[in-house]
C-alpha cells in the first residue's frame, strides 16, 4: 500500500506536469519538482515526495536491500505527505477553475 500511495502521487504529478506545464515526462522525481516550481505544491511536500520516490524504487526493485527499520520510520513519520499533496493539488485545481 505504501508503494501504491507513492505511485498514485507520482502518476498524478506526471499527468499535471505533462499536460499543464509541457513536462517531457522524464521521470517521477522531475514531475514532482515541476509541480513545486509551478507553485502547485510547496517545497516541503516536493522534497518529501522526491525522497519517497527513491525509497519506493528500493522497495519495488531491490527487495534484498530493504532496511525494515527505515520502512518503519517512514511509515511512522512520512505518511502525512500524501494528504498534504492531495490537498495542495486539489487547491490548485480549484484555483484554475
Amino acid at each position: 500500500m505504501f508503494e501504491n500511495a507513492i505511485q498514485a502521487c507520482t502518476d498524478l504529478a506526471q499527468h499535471i506536469a505533462t499536460r499543464e506545464f509541457n513536462y517531457d515526462g522524464g521521470g517521477s522525481k522531475g514531475a514532482v519538482r515541476v509541480l513545486q516550481e509551478q507553485d502547485v505544491i510547496d517545497e516541503e511536500t516536493m522534497q518529501t515526495l522526491v525522497a519517497a520516490v527513491g525509497f519506493r524504487n528500493v522497495l519495488a526493485h531491490e527487495y534484498g536491500r530493504v532496511d525494515y527499520g527505515e520502512v518503519y520510520e517512514m511509515l511512522q513519520t512520512e505518511l502525512t505527505v500524501y494528504d498534504r499533496f492531495s490537498r495542495q493539488v486539489a487547491q490548485w485545481v480549484r484555483d484554475q477553475g
